[in-house]
């Protein structure tokens, strides 16, 4: 009897730390380089490996923008909320769409982040958190 509880033990701690290591090696990391267009959904992190700099896009506080087919005194705005690290260093940024582009300075490095979100509004249709996606290239 001791050593079928053991046995359980055993496989219920196997499998507890292979389950934690599958969680932690997630695909949900996108891997970019400097210069090169990447997609990054609502949720996600991308990677620049040859920078040791990651973003996460953490949510779309506000999405303003005319949609298609309205005519609009004011063109709108989307407000998207980022969590960027650079070599162990960490803050939250806002990009503002539109209003060009964002500059992420971390002590004498600048990164200049060119975006868009996507999907573009469109009268009459409703935008899922889910299908949010910014469309972007980091350069220095």
């Amino acid at each position: 009897m001791l050593k079928r509880i053991f046995s359980l033990i055993g496989f219920l701690t196997v499998s507890f730390l292979l389950m934690a290591a599958g969680l932690s090696c997630s695909t949900d990391k996108i891997t970019a380089s400097l210069g090169q267009e990447f997609t990054l959904p609502l949720g996600q992190t991308a990677v620049i490996n040859s920078e040791v700099l990651t973003l996460k896009f953490v949510e779309v506080a506000a999405d303003s923008r005319c949609a298609r087919g309205v005519e609009c005194i004011w063109a709108g705005e989307a407000k998207c909320r980022m969590f960027i690290k650079y070599k162990g260093s960490a803050a939250g940024m806002t990009l503002t769409q539109p209003g060009g582009d964002a500059i992420a300075q971390d002590y004498f490095i600048q990164f200049k982040i060119s975006f868009q979100l996507e999907p573009y509004p469109e009268y009459g249709k409703q935008i899922a958190s889910s299908d949010y996606k910014l469309v972007m290239t980091v350069t220095k």
